[in-house]
């Protein structure tokens, strides 16, 4: 029986103008409908007719970049999360390995219920060759079902393995837990023996292997002394905790903040309280943080852009398993602008 339009109707039970709206990502499906018919349009391999030319062999040259946004108000993304600052740098990247590959790039924000619908309709389409997904919780239901899918796609700071493979998922890791051990002995070595630790969102694997290895290098000190709070990659908060911190006169003489976003909360609470000479290191290397006198941990950042974007272009570039980007410890403005990963 030949596959189209129509046998997609007759299989979800809608009409043929409906399944046209949800190839084409209209707003104005029910949201049930459209994942019905997704659905029978995945079973059936059904393939729209703008996928013409990926079918005589001209692949399409342009690749997806999702963000994953996860503030309900939209209008606030940019000042959520794991910092925007973080993902303008890796945006930039992205496009610039791209753009040297002869490729386009799609950037989107993901924090609304149908981003799914939209995502598959662009694959659906053939309007993406692959995509790339950063800053997403483990155990997304929305990764979760793509994983599932035969879509190219390259998971940034998602998971450290998958119980499945496919060819052509791949995995890019920061080398999380390094960075923080790194950043935790040079509070060591600066003489520090109270550390506090400004955790991420735990949901986030950025977040659970930079608190592990902050401990780690604790035990392995054998230094008892571990407070950990709760700051969620966000400044206000790291700022609010901060000044409780002080208020009740906790012990502390050095901090580690699980990013920049958070270091600039923390900073902004010990000025004023007269104790800006506190050690203090961040995570992300952000532009106004080493210049702030924050020391930083640096992830190098094209490096994982051009493994991404390599990974979903180049023929037998990926592997099966996560590879890890590497990561160095800036340290002062001379760090900051001999930088060869900037």
């Amino acid at each position: 029986m030949k596959i189209n339009s129509k046998r997609v109707a007759e299989l979800s039970g809608v009409s043929r103008s409906t399944v046209s709206r949800v190839i084409n990502n209209y707003s104005n499906v029910p949201e049930e409908t459209r994942q019905k018919v997704l659905e029978v349009i995945k079973k059936i391999g059904y393939i729209p007719n703008s996928n013409a030319q990926a079918l005589v062999g001209k692949k399409n040259k342009a690749i997806g970049l999702f963000i994953y946004g996860d503030h309900p108000k939209e209008s606030l993304i940019l000042d959520n999360g794991l910092s925007f600052g973080y993902y303008l740098d890796f945006i930039n990247r992205t496009l610039k390995e791209s753009l040297t590959l002869e490729h386009q790039l799609l950037v989107d924000v993901i924090n609304e219920k149908n981003c799914e619908s939209r995502v598959n309709s662009l694959f659906f389409n053939g309007n993406i060759a692959g995509a790339i997904f950063v800053g997403f919780r483990q155990k997304d239901p929305f990764i979760e079902s793509l994983i599932k899918k035969d879509y190219p796609i390259c998971l940034i700071d998602y998971c450290h393995s998958l119980e499945k493979w496919r060819d052509n998922l791949y995995l890019v890791n920061t080398s999380d837990f390094l960075g923080a051990k790194i950043a935790t002995e040079h509070l060591l070595d600066l003489g520090a023996k109270k550390i506090l630790h400004f955790t991420g969102d735990k949901t986030k694997l950025s977040a659970l292997e930079r608190e592990k290895g902050y401990i780690s290098t604790l035990e392995e000190n054998k230094i008892d002394y571990a407070a950990i709070y709760d700051g969620n990659y966000d400044k206000e908060q790291a700022y609010e905790i901060m000044l409780r911190i002080l208020k009740e006169k906790i012990d502390f003489d050095g901090i580690f903040a699980a990013n920049d976003n958070m270091s600039y909360g923390v900073l902004k609470a010990l000025k004023e309280n007269n104790l800006a000479d506190i050690p203090l290191i961040g995570f992300d290397n952000l532009k106004l943080t080493v210049p702030l006198g924050i020391m930083s941990i640096s992830p190098r950042v094209e490096q994982a852009a051009a493994e991404a974007v390599k990974s979903l272009i180049l023929e037998n570039h990926g592997k099966k398993e996560a590879k890890y980007i590497d990561v160095t410890l800036i340290k002062n403005i001379d760090d900051y602008i001999n930088n060869e990963w900037r």
